[in-house]
């Protein structure tokens, strides 16, 4: 039985993730759907010829359908201009000996990071960035040259700095894919 909730939870594990991250009541709502399916101790066939049951979980089911919808809705900002004009100076300052800017905007820069996620590339920089001293800059320095990147690329600007959340950021495509 512990073994069928373990393998439920993990089945079902991308699908709530985002979910269980939203709101409260949607997490409540998610611990009662995993206890009547997953850990209820009944098996597949008992289920199925349990009409009432079924009935019953229709609504359950639709309402966490329909608050994942609700709650998908991709940022419409990612930083601040004054984030990214910090981006600029910390780039000028430490990126520039090896690279250019045109290096990170651009059809070349898109296609190369098409269907990669925000995460991804942060992640890429903090741990090879710069060469002769990886992860060696602050936190706020390299969210800094991010929001600079995303600025290059015409990500929008907005009131709320970019954090360093990897979980938040892997959730963000750059270029998504045709």
């Amino acid at each position: 039985m512990i073994v069928g909730c373990i393998f439920f939870l993990t089945g079902f594990d991308l699908f709530f993730q985002r979910i269980l991250m939203e709101n409260l009541r949607t997490r409540l709502l998610v611990l009662v759907l995993t206890g009547v399916y997953g850990c209820a101790g009944v098996t597949p066939a008992e289920t199925l010829t349990n009409e009432e049951t079924l009935i019953e979980d229709t609504p359950v089911a639709t309402e966490v359908e329909e608050s994942m919808d609700e709650e998908t809705v991709e940022p419409s900002s990612f930083y601040t201009v004054a984030q990214a004009e910090r981006g600029e100076d910390s780039f000028r300052e430490t990126c520039l000996s090896c690279h250019s800017s045109s290096e990170f905007r651009g059809r070349s820069f898109q296609r190369d990071w098409r269907g990669s996620s925000m995460g991804y590339l942060y992640e890429e920089i903090v741990y090879y960035m710069p060469e002769d001293n990886p992860g060696g800059l602050s936190t706020d320095t390299y969210l800094d040259i991010m929001a600079y990147i995303l600025d290059l690329n015409g990500f929008p600007a907005g009131d709320s700095e970019l954090v360093s959340d990897i979980d938040a950021m892997k959730e963000i495509v750059l270029f998504p894919r045709d």
